[in-house]
């Protein structure tokens, strides 16, 4: 009588944590930060963040700025620039943080 080897190596045990831990990093909120842009693309260009910010999966997002205790609860993260950015010469936008690196919006 001649064995046969299995094709497929025996499965690997189930490990839950990591499991929890793929579920916690598919379902966490974005985070960005809202940047006022003093004079860009000149000389005098300065940038300040000005608030943080949470994207949820169903695009809602919570803001709080930075100095003072002003929140915002928003339909979607890119409504917040409207609040920032409205003196001249300023302008508001966001950057979202990915992992390790950050991009601009």
């Amino acid at each position: 009588m001649t064995t046969v080897a299995p094709q497929s190596p025996a499965p690997e045990p189930f490990d839950f944590a990591r499991e929890v831990y793929e579920l916690v990093r598919d379902t966490a909120p974005r985070l960005f930060a809202v940047v006022e842009e003093y004079r860009p693309g000149t000389e005098d260009a300065d940038a300040f963040v000005v608030a943080w910010g949470l994207a949820y999966a169903d695009d809602s997002a919570e803001v709080i700025a930075v100095e003072g205790h002003r929140r915002w609860q928003l339909a979607a993260a890119e409504h917040i620039v409207r609040y920032f950015g409205r003196a001249e010469d300023l302008s508001a936008r966001l950057v979202w943080l990915a992992g390790t690196e950050a991009y601009a919006a």
